[in-house]
């Protein structure tokens, strides 16, 4: 037999390299026979819910393409790939298969929250690693915390756990590794031991929400990092100590509260966060007075510091500038008047400022104040009389004057308002009679 020309090799072996690159491309490019069919998987995944008060999964069949499944977002632009399952708040029962959820590996949100989910969170969890989105908060999920779960999910920008009954567990320190937070919902599940240093670590987070939960020690100092922080809810903790030098600089906070708790010292760290909305600090021993810089915060509407121990006066300007709707400042040692332009825009409903030493009457500015709803300053040192107009606003549904030393007589303009339900004006120096409207 004759050799084989040496060219003729080269070809049979090149041909050969080519067939093999060919079989490996197809073999990317082409769908594995193991990769779950979406449309299988979704219905695998309604088998274990169910609603009696929704018809929610009424479009889940195997007749209609799972882009038109209710709470299914698809990506048109992308092979119409699941993007999105949101079943939120419809009474849903039973129990969540991850394992199923996880193998769509388009899925960007997944959003669960307020049903009546239970049992515990699989390790499959672990699986949902391209997650950005996820919410399964408000539900009835138990056993541990889902920590080690979570510390795939590091594509996350949004997580919410809350308001679910898990066994009580220390901060899950997984969470301090996912970069990308912006929100971090953990309020009401049983959260406890202290809040860790490298919370700091978190700098994109712009929510942070952690209350009603079992937290103690201080307010940590790498809280103060968080210079993007637009909402920080601790409330309804056992947390101690005072606010950490440099929180002045979370100059972004819209919200802050503290409330419930056990901190304490001043409020000075405070006085540069010139964009808060809504600042609760009541039910804790905070001291100290209220620095003038309050009364410049232009955004300010809602101010609750109630059952503290703050002394000297209240800023002249406090709650004059944007459209104030509450304060709420009793059970402190403050003294000094009334500030004078709290309805200056008309908004404001409740004015609590009882069990102080106020001195000076009440602003006449307040007898046009329609929208309010409360007026409670008893148990202070106020004097002088009540401006008539007071007597008849017409949304006032409480006026509490008493242990104070306001004079005069009770207007008779009483009986034009008409959502009046509880008066109270004992311990005072009223004269005269009270009028037929009321007697």
């Amino acid at each position: 037999m004759s050799p084989v020309p040496e060219c003729h090799r080269r070809n049979v072996a090149g041909t050969s390299i080519l067939l093999l690159l060919l079989s490996l491309i197809l073999s990317i490019i082409t769908p594995s026979s193991s990769q779950p069919d979406p449309h299988q998987t979704l219905l695998k995944f309604k088998s274990n819910l169910s609603s009696n008060y929704s018809n929610i999964f009424s479009t889940w069949n195997h007749n209609n393409p799972i882009c038109n499944f209710t709470g299914i977002t698809c990506n048109k632009n992308y092979n119409n790939s699941i993007i999105e399952i949101n079943l939120s708040n419809h009474q849903l029962t039973g129990t969540v298969d991850f394992e199923s959820i996880c193998s769509l590996q388009s899925l960007q949100k997944l959003s669960l929250q307020s049903n009546l989910l239970h049992e515990i969170i699989t390790p499959t969890l672990s699986n949902c690693s391209y997650l950005q989105h996820l919410d399964l908060s408000d539900n009835f999920f138990s056993g541990e915390f889902p920590s080690k779960m979570l510390q795939n999910l590091t594509n996350l920008t949004f997580l919410s756990l809350g308001d679910n009954p898990f066994a009580k567990t220390p901060f899950p320190l997984e969470i301090l590794n996912l970069y990308n937070l912006h929100t971090l919902y953990l309020t009401n599940c049983s959260i406890s031991g202290s809040i860790p240093e490298d919370i700091g670590n978190l700098e994109a987070l712009e929510r942070l929400e952690v209350s009603d939960n079992y937290l103690t020690g201080e307010i940590p100092v790498g809280i103060t990092k968080l210079t993007e922080l637009r909402v920080l809810e601790l409330y309804d903790n056992r947390l101690t100590g005072v606010f950490p030098v440099g929180f002045r600089d979370l100059v972004m906070l819209t919200k802050l509260d503290v409330s419930n708790n056990s901190l304490e010292g001043e409020v000075l760290e405070l006085r540069d966060l010139r964009k808060l909305q809504s600042l609760q600090l009541f039910e804790n021993n905070f001291s100290g007075e209220i620095p003038e810089e309050f009364g410049e915060f232009r955004f300010l509407t809602e101010f609750s510091i109630y059952s503290n121990k703050f002394t000297g006066e209240l800023p002249e300007k406090l709650g004059s500038w944007a459209g104030f709707e509450f304060i709420d400042v009793s059970e402190n040692l403050f003294t000094g008047l009334i500030p004078p332009e709290m309805c200056k825009n008309g908004k404001i409903y409740d004015i609590l400022m009882l069990q102080n030493n106020f001195s000076g009457g009440l602003p006449e500015t307040y007898a046009n104040c329609s929208s309010l709803e409360r007026l409670r300053v008893s148990n202070n040192s106020l004097s002088g009389g009540i401006p008539a107009g007071i007597w008849s606003l017409p949304r006032l549904e409480i006026i509490d004057l008493a242990m104070n030393q306001f004079d005069g007589e009770v207007s008779p303009n009483i009986g034009e308002a008409k959502s009046l339900a509880q008066v109270f004006i004992s311990n005072n120096r009223f004269s005269g009679e009270l009028p037929e409207e009321i007697s």
